[in-house]
């Protein structure tokens, strides 16, 4: 017979089975959020052999500041990182963009809902420093990073001296640093119109706080960033 003491029991059973179930539910979202983005991303190669003219890219370049809430495809994403640190002459490693005396000292990190990613040149791949979704916290008052699909953040390295007698002159060198971040920032300028993409040169950013979240050292440091994103 079915009574009221039987239905408390049923209930407790019921319940503890429901803790149990949740107990070994919630790990493994939680595991699932902390590995939803990858660890490396290998990109395709760029495709160089078709395009719009450099003078048509040239004409149709300007600032964007509203993107769609929409992701870069695959092969979006393999140009613009190629055009702003790709190796062009594989034969000899050398890039796209001219540096002083053949140092390269500038890496470029990508900022995505999946996280911090640092460019390898080489391997022409991404490798994840940070799984935060850290563009949020780019610019709090510019909201359209916080939604825009890419942020590059150009940051320089310090360069040994050839002649350990001579040492660097601090200066000069981040001179240089900045022309050859220009230079990288538009070629991606350029690559992005030929994508259909937009950008914006943006140098109101917490330096530090990407600093912290990319793990970047006392000595490296950030120079510009640069959104890119689908056009609305």
């Amino acid at each position: 017979m079915f009574t009221v003491k039987n239905l408390k029991k049923l209930s407790v059973a019921v319940c503890a089975f429901g803790i149990l179930a949740g107990a070994l539910v919630l790990p493994v979202k939680a595991m699932a959020a902390e590995t939803a983005s990858p660890a490396a991303i290998t990109l395709p190669a760029p495709f160089t052999k078709d395009g719009i003219t450099v003078k048509e890219a040239l004409y149709r370049r300007r600032s964007s500041r509203q993107f769609a809430d929409a992701p870069l495809q695959e092969k979006q994403l393999s140009a613009i990182l190629w055009a702003a640190n790709g190796i062009n002459r594989p034969e000899s490693g050398k890039r796209v963009n001219p540096t002083t005396k053949g140092v390269y000292n500038i890496d470029v990190y990508a900022v995505m809902a999946g996280g911090i990613y640092k460019y390898d040149p080489a391997a022409h791949a991404l490798t994840q420093v940070s799984p935060v979704d850290f563009r949020p916290q780019i610019n709090e008052k510019q909201t359209f990073v916080h939604t825009a699909p890419l942020t590059l953040f150009y940051v320089s390295n310090p360069v040994p001296p050839r002649d350990p007698s001579r040492p660097v002159n601090k200066e000069r060198q981040h001179e240089n640093n900045c022309l050859v971040a220009g230079t990288m920032l538009q070629s991606v300028a350029l690559v992005a119109v030929d994508e259909g993409l937009g950008t914006c040169v943006r140098g109101s950013i917490d330096k530090d706080a990407f600093a912290k979240a990319a793990g970047l050292t006392p000595e490296q440091t950030v120079l510009i960033s640069q959104t890119i994103g689908v056009l609305p």
